[in-house]
């Protein structure tokens, strides 16, 4: 583990170990955004993988829309100069069944569900269905839904060996080979935190504006190439033991194709969109009930086309218990012009057609 202390109140933190969590869990969510895994290992290893660990990847394909990377909001209380994989594995399973499921169920945050809940369908049927009956819209098989609650151990069991797999000579070799990408993000780190505390630091590089602002005591920025994710924010927010923030990077080169650019480019063009950037612009983070009242539109209106404007990038979510608050992705629209400018040629000397 690379551990620096930036400030009195920033750690710059890097781990290869942490490294193959975050493989583990793109994985799971078939590479979404990158294909590094695949690069990396090869699909017949990876297909192979699938067959050895098919408990893990069929539960995790069910409860997938659950919110269920709230698995690593235990690096809240774990993370550290001295973290190991082996360590963290031991730590979350040490918990008692109801506390680690309830820690991943993301659904609680839209639906009200307690600990007690979880509590009492790990062990009565008539609990488990009416636990399920909250998710149903959201998770489409019950035996996997079932699997997730009743059988959790055995799925995080199965999680940290598929990261120990992959924690090998050829993940190694790739974090080498990106160690200039990784000072670049330790420097520009830095050079925010001149002008900038540990919140306004991570709201500039996540390219938003936080609903959730703390106060938090200690801030922890992480670089990652295998991450699923472009970017995203662990922290507490009811003033806990561990009153920390951590922020997880992605270091790679974003890929998007002339195909992306085009499909951002028709959600913007779209009135109802465009007005709802605009709000987004002027008053973010917003939530989507606001926004129904601002603009006066219908919830399911508005809902159709905050999905469309999440797919391509141009805004971002954070869930705060039941709702949901947006804003606008200021990188991703900053990052669009810039490639209309390059694709048209806006910057080259008129006339020239260079």
């Amino acid at each position: 583990m690379r551990w620096e202390t930036l400030n009195e109140n920033c750690i710059f933190a890097f781990s290869p170990e942490l490294e193959a969590l975050f493989g583990a869990y793109s994985l799971l969510g078939g590479e979404a955004l990158h294909h590094v895994c695949t690069d990396l290992y090869g699909a017949a290893r990876i297909a192979e993988w699938k067959r050895r660990y098919r408990f893990l990847f069929e539960t995790f394909d069910a409860v997938r829309e659950l919110g269920t990377y709230s698995m690593f909001d235990f690096l809240l209380d774990n993370l550290s100069e001295g973290f190991t994989a082996q360590g963290f594995r031991a730590y979350i399973l040490s918990l008692p069944d109801d506390e680690r499921v309830f820690r991943q169920a993301g659904w609680s945050w839209f639906d009200g569900t307690t600990q007690e809940n979880i509590c009492r369908a790990l062990t009565d049927d008539a609990a488990l269905d009416a636990l399920y009956a909250r998710v149903e819209e959201k998770c489409a098989s019950f035996l996997g839904f079932a699997s997730f609650v009743r059988q959790n151990d055995r799925y995080m069991e199965e999680f940290f060996a598929l990261a120990a797999e992959l924690d090998g000579p050829a993940l190694r070799g790739a974090l080498q080979a990106q160690e200039k990408a990784i000072e670049a993000f330790h420097a520009q780190t830095l050079e925010k935190l001149k002008s900038s505390d540990g919140l306004d630091c991570s709201q500039k590089l996540m390219g938003k504006t936080f609903h959730n602002r703390g106060p938090y005591e200690t801030f922890y920025f992480l670089p990652s190439l295998l991450l699923p994710f472009a970017s995203f924010r662990l922290f507490y927010d009811n003033g806990t033991p561990h009153n920390r923030q951590i922020l997880v990077c992605s270091i790679r080169e974003p890929e998007k194709g002339r195909e992306d650019t085009i499909a951002a480019l028709k959600a913007l063009s779209d009135e109802t969109r465009y007005q709802i950037l605009m709000l987004l612009a002027k008053h973010s983070p917003v939530n989507g009930q606001d926004i129904v009242r601002a603009l006066k539109l219908a919830p399911s209106t508005v809902s159709h086309h905050m999905t469309e404007l999440k797919e391509r990038g141009l805004i971002t979510e954070e869930p705060v218990r039941t709702a949901k608050y947006y804003g606008i992705s200021k990188k991703a629209v900053r990052e669009l012009l810039d490639t209309v400018g390059k694709d048209l040629k806006l910057n080259d000397p008129e006339g020239t057609g260079k």
